[in-house]
């Protein structure tokens, strides 16, 4: 009688903490809903589309054209930061997957968020990265693939169709890539990658069907005032500039300036408002 007495009062207990948590925890609003819908999606949005063309200069020499690899070649773009913690988790796994497949028909380019050159070529350094890095001044590849957080990783494969495309870092690389890069090789071997003629025509015709996105509108810089001017004023823009976020016109700054007008600011220290945001804008934000 008594351990069921026991049992009884520990389920009750259970179910009153379970109670307590779902009524403390804070419910998300319409915004928050709205942009975990999106993050959710990102990835399905863009599996099973023709990668876009770009070119580009290599951080250290050389140019690079997306249309003149696709067929030849699988290709992985990983998009990253300098001051992104996730990003720099993920490099050894980047690094040890191309040093097991480099004299084979595999491409990795990586993809820095507009950061001075120099700080970007001491992070290929410190980090041992043998791939080539393209420093993204003014965003241009982030827009074009719709990045709006770091890291993001795209596989394209041997038919020029973005196969992965994954938000937040690479875990295992072997597990991530290793079924596409094996189907890229048995179509290489068949003779039956995409010709560069076939990709420009069904990128064409993608691009004809493509709907204008909303997000892609430049809206207008949010205004900011008392206490949220004060820690805007205080906080150094995440996106790896020399700004502070209140000076910073790049993307991330004017979210971190849209969020701030929004933003419950009662019971936080401004130290803590702006870990919070450096976090928040790092590793998952949709304006970084």
């Amino acid at each position: 009688m008594n351990n069921r007495k026991t049992l009884v009062l520990i389920a009750i207990l259970g179910v009153l903490v379970l109670a307590f948590h779902a009524n403390a925890k804070k419910r998300p609003g319409g915004k928050e809903v709205d942009e975990l819908a999106d993050f959710m999606k990102r990835p399905t949005k863009w599996q099973g589309k023709y990668a876009p063309d770009f070119e580009a200069d290599f951080l250290e020499n050389g140019k690079f054209k997306l249309s003149e690899q696709i067929g030849k070649k699988m290709i992985i773009i990983n998009f990253f930061a300098t001051w992104c913690d996730p990003c720099i988790s993920e490099m050894p796994e980047l690094v040890a997957y191309l040093g097991k497949h480099g004299n084979e028909p595999l491409m990795m380019i990586g993809v820095d968020a507009d950061e001075k050159n120099d700080k970007v070529k001491e992070f290929v350094s410190r980090h041992k990265i043998n791939f080539p890095v393209i420093v993204d001044h003014g965003g241009k590849l982030q827009k074009l693939y719709g990045v709006r957080s770091y890291p993001t990783t795209v596989f394209i494969g041997t038919d020029g169709i973005i196969h992965i495309y994954q938000i937040g870092p690479v875990m295992n690389a072997d597990v991530a890539f290793d079924s596409f890069y094996r189907q890229g090789q048995d179509v290489l071997n068949s003779g039956k990658g995409i010709t560069h003629e076939s990709y420009i025509k069904h990128l064409q015709e993608q691009d004809a069907k493509k709907e204008p996105d909303k997000e892609d509108e430049e809206k207008p810089e949010a205004k900011l005032s008392g206490r949220a001017k004060t820690i805007a004023e205080r906080m150094n823009c995440p996106c790896g500039c020399d700004h502070k976020v209140i000076e910073c016109g790049c993307k991330t700054g004017k979210g971190i300036k849209e969020n701030l007008t929004k933003r419950d600011l009662n019971g936080k220290t401004d130290v803590q408002v702006i870990k919070e945001l450096n976090k928040e804008f790092c590793e998952k934000d949709d304006n970084c």
